[in-house]
């Protein structure tokens, strides 16, 4: 009897668990979307970002709506979106330990890129674009290889220009 009673128990936790799982999902993301809340992504809205550069940056959708697409990079990015500011911060200086990888991101100011490591525009687009750093090595498997257009690529550039 005392088996079938902590059985019993178990499973009434398990089902207040579920319901109030469910019941979040329902008030958070409302009926349509509460059992698959992954596909009821919601877009950023654009008003709150001054540029393309900038909304790219923080979030890794351009303002075409666009999720930008990319490879390596942490599981969770794919699973959560995000972008930039996600492992470096809002305002680029890094110093953030990213979840699964074990790695100190750096400062990706344009300031500290251009100045203090001598990267030129292109050599920037290869570390976002090929995960290769000024030097030629390749950057840890961490960070994404972001598959941008030249026009969001170049709007990120130009945002991380009014970082400082």
């Amino acid at each position: 009897m005392n088996s079938r009673f902590n059985i019993n128990a178990v499973l009434i936790a398990l089902l207040a668990f579920a319901a109030g799982f469910l019941a979040a999902n329902i008030f958070h993301y409302g009926w349509e979307g509460s059992m698959m809340p992954y596909q009821q992504y919601r877009f950023p809205n654009k008003a709150e970002y001054s540029s393309n550069g900038e909304m790219i940056f923080m979030t890794g959708v351009n303002e075409r709506e666009e999720r930008i697409p990319f490879t390596a990079g942490p599981q969770w990015l794919y699973m959560h979106g995000g972008g930039c500011a996600s492992c470096h911060g809002a305002d680029g200086r890094g110093g953030i330990y990213p979840m699964m990888c074990g790695i100190r991101t750096p400062d990706i100011r344009y300031s500290t890129l251009a100045e203090m490591h001598g990267m030129s525009d292109e050599d920037i687009i290869r570390a976002v674009t090929k995960g290769v750093d000024d030097e030629g090595e390749q950057l840890d498997l961490c960070m994404p290889r972001w598959q941008m257009s030249e026009k969001d690529i170049r709007d990120v550039i130009e945002y991380l220009k009014q970082l400082s």
